[in-house]
């Protein structure tokens, strides 16, 4: 037999086998050829102890992690807030909102970003500037023109008292112009997705630093996970030294933080930033603890009044404690099983 017509047959013979081993596999093992369209249902689990088949036991139920309303009630706070929004710390979960979108002048609560965008250059902070006419606030006088003060104690000053004079410092202090400095504002507020949010300036003064109040608990959450800003945020009360003077009382701007505004949420539980202008009206973002792990963060912008902004937030935190239960409370797991 020719060589080639040996090759021929011998390929021809194989292919032929290959077939008959592919079909006799498709019959033996049907499911091989069949396309899964499902996963299969987990069963209880059996416990094997001493050769003894155990009582079955079911796997446990998962539940989810979110605060859950307690019963139908609505929040009925009084608000003079032109927007305002309520969400669960841990998980961002909103539990109450009103014009949480609309964008509108931050104020104050500028200084947030500031201080986030302070905190990523990383400046000397035994480093000292002098206070100049140029940047002196004469709605403020926690610091004075011709005083010398660290860095350390102009942050303080800028978040504690809400100081425009010591952010400007501040700013100067970076060796950075302010354009350079809003530059990294607006970069940062892009990096962080907080999409509504834009600056002009670092102190909030004007009114084109604006955002909405669902951006601005965003912002607020991303501040103080720096334990530089929540420290600062924490302290009612500061003593500012400049360079050769004695030491100067600055007062929080937080009234629930100071107690001015009663509460009943306890010292190292309220973390907060104020904001004012005629434009934006009264402004206040904070987290709020009550006990264990239960914390809310709350944005009331545009009160009618310097404290209406303060009890409106509390209020609504308290509203949100009474009706909700949290992972770990005596009623969440009848709840979750709802």
């Amino acid at each position: 037999m020719p060589k080639k017509l040996f090759d021929f047959l011998s390929s021809f013979g194989l292919m032929i086998m290959g077939v008959v081993l592919l079909f006799v596999a498709s019959v033996s093992y049907p499911q091989v050829s069949q396309k899964i369209s499902f996963l299969p249902k987990s069963q209880p689990r059996i416990f094997l102890t001493d050769n003894k088949l155990e009582q079955q036991v079911s796997l446990p139920v998962s539940h989810p992690n979110i605060p859950l309303k307690k019963d139908d009630s609505v929040c009925a706070v009084p608000l003079t807030a032109a927007a305002a929004i309520l969400i669960d710390d841990k998980t961002d979960t909103v539990l109450f909102e009103k014009n949480a979108d609309t964008v509108r002048p931050l104020a104050s609560i500028s200084k947030l970003m500031s201080a986030l965008v302070l905190i990523d250059l990383n400046p000397d902070w035994k480093k000292v500037v002098e206070i100049t006419p140029e940047i002196y606030d004469n709605n403020g006088h926690f610091v004075n023109i011709g005083e010398k003060l660290a860095m350390s104690d102009l942050w303080n000053v800028a978040l504690i008292g809400s100081s425009n004079t010591a952010i400007r410092a501040m700013v100067i202090g970076t060796g950075l112009t302010q354009d350079e400095f809003v530059v990294k504002m607006n970069q940062k507020a892009q990096d962080l997705r907080l999409k509504t949010l834009h600056f002009v300036e670092p102190t909030g003064l004007d009114e084109r630093n604006a955002g909405s109040a669902r951006d601005i608990a965003r912002l607020l959450k991303y501040a103080l996970a720096d334990d530089k800003i929540i420290t600062a945020l924490q302290t009612p009360e500061y003593y500012v030294q400049p360079i050769g003077l004695k030491p100067r009382r600055v007062w929080t701007t937080d009234w629930l933080l100071s107690g001015w505004v009663p509460n009943k949420f306890g010292n190292f539980t309220i973390a907060g930033k104020t904001g004012f202008i005629d434009s934006s009206k009264y402004n206040f973002a904070v987290r709020i603890q009550n006990g264990g792990k239960r914390a809310i963060r709350t944005v009331v912008l545009g009160a009618d009044t310097y404290e209406a902004r303060f009890s409106e937030a509390r209020d609504l935190a308290t509203w949100a404690f009474i009706h909700y239960a949290w992972p770990g409370d005596d009623d969440y797991d009848k709840l979750a099983q709802l």
